[in-house]
C-alpha cells in the first residue's frame, strides 16, 4: 500500500503538469492555425478586391457601350441600310458580352443576372427597331427612328443593371 502511495504522489502531479501542457499546446496551436487562416484570408481579400473592382468597372462600362445611342454614334454610316445597321449594333453587343463574359466570376449571381437581362432587353428593343424598319432604305433617317424606338426600354434595363452594379459596389466597400 505504501508503495501505491508513493507511485501515485510520483504519477498524481505528473499527470497534471501534462494535462496542462498538453492543454496549453492545444490552445496555442489552435490561436496558430486561426491566426494563419484570417491572415489566409486577408491576403486572398487584398489579391481579389482590385480584380472585383475591375470587373464592376468593366460591367458598367459594357452597359455604357452598349446603349442605343452610343452604338449609333460608333456605327451610323450612310452607306449601310436600316436593317444592316440593326445587325451591326445588335453583333456588336454579343461581341461586348463575349468579351466580358468572364467577370460573371466576381459578380454575385443575382447581379450577373440584372447583366444579360439588360443585354437581352437592348437586343429585344433593337430587333423590335429592325422589324419595325424592314423597309427604310435611308440609314441616316433610321438612326434617329432606331434611337426612338428603341433606346427607351433599353435605357431603361441599362439604368437598372448600372443601379445595381452600385449597389453590390457600396456593398462591397
Amino acid at each position: 500500500m505504501e508503495f501505491f502511495l508513493e507511485l501515485l504522489k510520483l504519477i498524481l502531479p505528473s499527470f497534471v503538469v501534462f494535462l496542462t501542457v498538453f492543454y496549453m499546446l492545444r490552445m496555442y496551436f489552435q490561436h496558430e492555425r486561426l491566426l494563419r487562416k484570417s491572415e489566409s484570408q486577408k491576403a486572398h481579400r487584398e489579391f481579389s478586391f482590385p480584380l472585383r473592382l475591375q470587373s464592376y468597372e468593366r460591367l458598367a462600362l459594357f452597359m455604357e457601350r452598349i446603349k442605343v445611342s452610343n452604338l449609333l454614334l460608333r456605327f451610323q454610316s450612310k452607306d449601310i441600310s436600316a436593317k444592316q445597321l440593326v445587325n451591326t449594333m445588335m453583333l456588336a453587343i454579343q461581341q461586348e458580352y463575349e468579351h466580358n463574359l468572364v467577370q460573371q466570376i466576381y459578380v454575385s449571381d443575382k447581379l450577373w443576372e440584372i447583366i444579360c437581362l439588360s443585354k437581352d432587353e437592348v437586343l429585344f428593343s433593337l430587333d423590335a427597331a429592325g422589324q419595325a424598319l424592314v423597309n427604310e432604305a435611308d440609314a441616316s433617317n433610321a438612326g434617329t427612328l432606331i434611337l426612338n424606338q428603341a433606346s427607351q426600354s433599353a435605357d431603361k434595363a441599362i439604368e437598372t443593371a448600372l443601379l445595381a452594379i452600385k449597389k453590390e459596389i457600396h456593398l462591397l466597400l
